[in-house]
């Protein structure tokens, strides 16, 4: 998908900051923040309820395990109760026996 925006010029000056901090080229550095941005849109609407675990790791294209890794880097605790942890160990420990 393309699409094309005016940048403000106090935005630009931040892009050629770390676009220069990095060694990569200000259009790489729009597309991470852009993905920056999305990441933390998409974390807010799961600690609010909004969207499923599920929903967060197809949305954000990764596996459970890194989207665990990327809610403990926003600091937000999984939904998951204690009871059905409980379960999920017990369950695991079943199927370990066979």
């Amino acid at each position: 998908m393309s699409v094309t925006i005016d940048v403000p010029k106090n935005i630009d000056r931040v892009l050629d900051m770390r676009s220069h901090e990095e060694h990569i080229d200000k259009i790489s550095v729009l597309k991470q923040i852009l993905w920056e941005g999305v990441e933390s849109y998409l974390v807010n609407q799961y600690s609010s309820g909004k969207i499923s675990k599920d929903k967060l790791v197809e949305l954000l294209c990764l596996d459970i395990y890194d989207v665990n890794s990327v809610l403990e880097k926003y600091h937000v605790k999984s939904s998951i109760s204690y009871e059905r942890f409980k379960r999920g160990i017990e369950t695991a420990k079943e199927a370990a026996k066979y």
